[in-house]
């Protein structure tokens, strides 16, 4: 009977634990702005240059837009306004390790007429591989983009809560947004937008309660 009463106080001891980690990322201050990762995304669909104008390829995602939205992001911080989304009085940015690997996707791979499906046990895996070069500790924060679907013009992705020091995932919730905008990038862009406001409506809100 000790073993038992035992064992349940440390699945207890643990499931407090998590919630209390999740709960201070959602709470803190500060977050580190990691950025996009595409490292498993799926753009399905016909891509174009904007305007219809020429074929987007795989290795046109890699090179161009992929980056462009990952400095669009942190370039326009009046536009994508994370202080005010997630209640944070400072957010930093570093963007160099996820760069750094979206620049390793497959090109031969992203471009689909299906859509592809990230696990979210897969994205634990993912967040090991970033470096952290701004601030070794703290609360990170990323999305892991799952589909770019120009055919429903909806994105799919993660949005990541993490701990710097030891990469351990502490929030991890899907959502979707629907694109909206002039141009590649814009329009993308937009769908981005959309998933911020949701967040900043609702969704924080709640993920706190739940949490």
């Amino acid at each position: 009977m000790k073993k038992i009463i035992l064992s349940l106080l440390v699945i207890a001891s643990g499931t407090i634990a998590k919630a209390q980690d999740a709960k201070s990322a959602l709470s803190s201050t500060e977050i580190v702005w990691f950025g996009l990762d595409f490292t498993k995304a799926k753009f399905v669909g016909a891509f174009d240059q904007g305007a219809g104008i020429a074929p987007a390829t795989g290795s046109d995602m890699k090179t161009k837009w992929i980056p462009s939205w990952n400095a669009l992001i942190a370039n326009e911080p009046q536009h994508f306004d994370f202080k005010k989304v997630f209640r944070k009085d400072n957010v930093l940015y570093d963007l160099k390790s996820i760069n750094e690997l979206n620049t390793k996707i497959d090109v031969d791979a992203c471009m689909v007429y299906n859509e592809g499906t990230i696990d979210k046990s897969a994205v634990d895996a993912m967040v090991k591989n970033y470096k952290a070069d701004v601030k070794k500790q703290g609360i990170g924060v990323s999305m892991v983009i799952e589909n770019f679907n120009k055919t429903t013009q909806m994105a799919s992705l993660y949005v990541v809560f993490f701990d710097i020091a030891t990469k351990k995932v502490l929030v991890c919730e899907k959502m979707t947004g629907k694109a909206a905008g002039i141009g590649m990038k814009n329009y993308w862009a937009g769908a981005i937008k959309a998933i911020l406001r949701q967040i900043d409506a609702s969704e924080y809100k709640n993920w706190k309660s739940k949490y």
